[in-house]
């Protein structure tokens, strides 16, 4: 098993993978990514992750990067790395050109991939939970488009960690919730499932999607609808879900305990039909 890269058609180590300093990509922050998860030798919910990536790509204007089926090259690369367990971390930039605020025409895009083992959450960390802090979300307004441009999330998953905090979640200047910094939010209240509206303003979780099924499957109703800070704060349950976290509850937010301060019942049920699922 070997860490592997791929680039725009060649497949080789990642430590000699090369990008010109004038790809759009470094200039400008100009593409868009996905990260797909790996079970057992199989992606999981890639036709969902392919899906978004074209989305994101079609809102930015980017095409002709998919000549070679990007679901083909992602099999090749792990027969290739032998990873059972694996995260592929797909990124498409506009490509390469001198540096101008105009995009020129006729621009290649640049297509990369990097296929590595799965990093796992612990144990422990699922059974304590996480503490979080909220912060003003002072990102672009567009954010259903899974760009790298991901500065702002980057500075407040530091400062949240340099508290001795696990993650941050954005908030409107009038304190309605948003996502954390790289994963969707969900509340728990009386029992039902409750999660911001999936409008252009956050990122429409592929995970996010598949939890609501989850939720379906075991007869937790689900409600998308505005929720204020306070709402957050006097939840019977908060967990976050991403593609790499799958399910992890929170129990503390801004140094307030939710809930009685440990991790839900609802949400380690849906953590197990989530893990049920995704390994069947």
């Amino acid at each position: 098993m070997a860490e592997l890269a791929y680039l725009n058609g060649n497949f080789l180590p990642i430590a000699e993978a090369r990008v010109s300093i004038e790809d759009r990509g470094f200039q400008f922050g100009d593409g868009i990514y996905e990260v797909l998860v790996v079970y057992a030798g199989r992606p999981f919910l890639s036709d969902r992750h392919l899906a978004r990536l074209r989305s994101s790509a079609g809102a930015i204007g980017i095409r002709g990067f998919d000549a070679r089926p990007l679901d083909e090259i992602v099999r090749e690369g792990l027969r290739r790395s032998e990873l059972s367990d694996a995260v592929v971390y797909i990124q498409i930039t506009r490509g390469i050109a001198p540096r101008s605020h105009v995009i020129a025409n006729g621009l290649v895009p640049t297509v990369v991939m990097t296929f590595k083992p799965l990093p796992q959450v612990s144990e422990e960390v699922r059974r304590r939970g996480l503490k979080v802090m909220t912060t003003i979300d002072n990102r672009w307004a567009n954010c259903y488009i899974k760009a790298i441009t991901l500065l702002p999330n980057v500075l407040a998953k530091n400062n949240a960690v340099a508290q001795g905090l696990d993650d941050a979640i954005f908030l409107t200047a009038d304190g309605f919730i948003r996502e954390c910094t790289s994963a969707n939010v969900f509340a728990v209240c009386e029992r039902s499932l409750l999660l911001p509206p999936r409008d252009g303003s956050v990122l429409h979780g592929v995970t996010q999607g598949f939890l609501l099924e989850c939720a379906e499957g075991i007869g937790v109703p689900t409600i998308e609808a505005p929720i204020h800070v306070d709402a957050l704060r006097k939840a019977d349950e908060v967990f976050l879900c991403s593609t790499l976290t799958e399910v992890l509850g929170i129990v503390e937010i801004d140094g307030m305990p939710v809930g009685v301060g440990s991790v839900g019942k609802i949400t380690g049920s849906l953590f197990a039909e989530f893990r049920r699922r995704s390994r069947a």
